[in-house]
């Protein structure tokens, strides 16, 4: 049995077996589209056509001082840094440049899961490579694109944009940013995590994304803050979330889109809410946290404090009665769309596959029905419509609320706030 051990995001059980279970190869042909595979196919080779280069890569360089340095860069990429570091942006009066770089953050994630769950192609092995990481449970999902690719490139091109041309920031200022993101995409690479292919995956989505958010983001931010805004962001996140590929693996890559994404449309609600709130605008200025340099350091720090423990707190005393209230209100009344279609079994014809009911026990795999492949129930579908995980919605859009609306409000009972002009 493979060592049990826990995912950093979550601490449900679901998500920890998830990671556990791996089709054989020849299972996607007989699910995914003809396209899905030669896409898949077309990457599984080059990882493979790689693997020789990338394990010279670690034999040649690796050491005890690089290992730490890239396992503390690629933590700049999990759940708990996003949660603790991007609200700050909006406390200290980030307003719409903080949105931006939050849905680029978020949404990055969003879009890479996307494409790792079509496509299902696997890290590089290990062994030969030895993969180098504090989250053991990471090595199970997919491999193409690089999601820390993706975010960092995404992050640093929306960043550069404000610094070169809003910001008249210096360009040595901006290669030294650079740098750093270089390092964390070349820690993909040495800790044994990602392919060049996964890299250049998530360089490229990543570059289409910015570009999009550079162009289009102040429209969409207007757009969320009109009256029907919080329709218009529920829509965007219903078709997103409803339209995930779904992969023959259980591998979690689709919660952490679901987790993502339901942040931005919390920021998406409270913005909105924030908005028709005279009483905490600052200046007339409705679509931003109160925050100005005049604040003493005793007041800054507390509103820290005050908006960090507010997101920790939710995050944390939410999770239960949330998904109790889901389970009893949502899933005790309405029927799944997959309850009548069941897995074929090793008595149907033409199936050499069989499964066994524990995941973390699992050895062989058992392949979907025709009719469960037709209606998309099949691998992660389970997953994803669990209570456990659609709870997650109002769970992480909360963090949003508390940010924007809950946050603001304690900074104006307690006095925290600047004072008007």
């Amino acid at each position: 049995m493979p060592p049990r051990f826990q995912l950093d995001e979550d601490d449900d059980s679901a998500h920890e077996a998830a990671v556990f279970v791996k089709a054989p190869d020849h299972a996607y042909a007989a699910v995914y589209s003809p396209l899905r595979q030669r896409i898949r196919q077309a990457v599984v080779r080059e990882v493979e056509r790689e693997m020789p280069v990338l394990a010279a890569i670690q034999a040649k360089y690796r050491s005890p001082l690089l290992d730490h340095v890239f396992i503390l860069t690629g933590m700049l990429g999990n759940h708990a840094f996003f949660m603790i570091a991007l609200p700050f942006l909006h406390l200290f009066g980030g307003g719409m440049f903080s949105r931006g770089l939050t849905f680029v953050v978020l949404w990055s994630i969003y879009f890479s899961g996307w494409v790792k769950d079509y496509i299902s192609a696997p890290r590089p092995t290990s062994p030969p490579i030895a993969q180098i990481t504090r989250s053991p449970a990471h090595t199970f999902e997919y491999g193409f694109p690089s999601s820390h690719t993706t975010y960092v490139v995404a992050t640093i091109l929306y960043i550069s944009h404000f610094m070169l041309y809003q910001w008249a920031t210096s360009l040595t200022s901006v290669l030294m940013f650079w740098t750093v993101g270089a390092v964390i995409v070349v820690g993909r690479v040495y800790c044994g995590l990602h392919s060049f292919v996964d890299v250049a995956g998530g360089i490229v989505i990543g570059t289409l994304e910015a570009l999009a958010f550079i162009k289009f983001y102040p429209q969409l931010d207007a757009l969320l803050l009109s009256t029907p805004g919080p329709l218009y962001m529920a829509a965007i996140l219903y078709v997103a979330l409803k339209n995930i590929p779904r992969a023959l693996d259980l591998c979690p890559c689709c919660i952490d889109s679901y987790c993502a994404t339901s942040v931005t449309l919390g920021l998406a609600l409270g913005t909105w809410a924030h908005a028709r709130l005279p009483f905490l605008w600052w200046n007339g200025v409705s679509d931003r946290i109160a925050w100005d340099v005049s604040l003493s350091p005793f007041k800054s720090i507390a509103r820290c404090t005050i908006g960090l423990a507010l997101v920790v707190a939710w995050k944390l005393l939410s999770k239960k009665p949330v998904t109790a209230i889901v389970q009893h209100y949502f899933f005790e009344t309405v029927q799944s769309e997959c309850d009548d279609i069941k897995p074929l079994t090793s008595d149907d014809k033409d199936v050499s596959l069989k499964t066994t009911k524990d995941p973390l026990d699992q050895i062989d795999f058992q392949i979907p029905s025709a009719s469960a492949i037709s209606e998309c129930c099949y691998g992660t579908h389970e997953l994803m419509t669990s209570p456990e995980n659609i709870a997650r919605i109002p769970i992480y859009a909360g963090i949003g609320i508390m940010v924007y609306v809950v946050a603001p409000v304690l900074f104006y009972l307690f006095y925290l706030n600047p004072v008007q002009d």
